[in-house]
């Protein structure tokens, strides 16, 4: 696994704890609650380096959704969240759409790479 993918799950981890967090310290002093939000833009600063080199459409996807599988899990495990069968139908829906999006970028036909502009690639 490449550094840029250990980047994004960095910014996928820290996410799910900033979301975790921000639930914990709704009632909580303003400067206990400024912790979530330093988190998010860790999340965001750790995102920013990983689109460096992994696509936009991928990278977002993969980090927004498995911030949603993980908030799920985290809300369940931590604040005893339900999870029923059709949120866990949903959060499958959301792991396949994401290795769609994985699948498919990259990948288009020559047909489509012939009819963008040719200017500044290399032929």
């Amino acid at each position: 696994m490449s550094f840029h993918w250990l980047v994004l799950l960095a910014a996928i981890a820290v996410e799910i704890i900033a979301t975790a967090a921000l639930k914990s310290v709704v009632s909580a002093s303003w400067l206990v609650g400024i912790l979530p939000l330093l988190l998010i833009g860790l999340s965001f600063a750790l995102l920013s380096v990983a689109l460096r080199v992994i696509p936009m459409a991928v990278a977002y996807a993969v980090w927004e959704g498995l911030g949603i599988v993980g908030i799920a899990a985290a809300g369940h495990v931590l604040f005893g969240e339900h999870l029923t069968s059709g949120r866990m139908v949903a959060l499958a829906a959301i792991l396949a759409g994401i290795v769609l999006i994985e699948a498919g970028v990259g990948h288009g036909s020559e047909e489509e790479d012939e009819a963008l502009p040719s200017e500044g690639r290399h032929v």
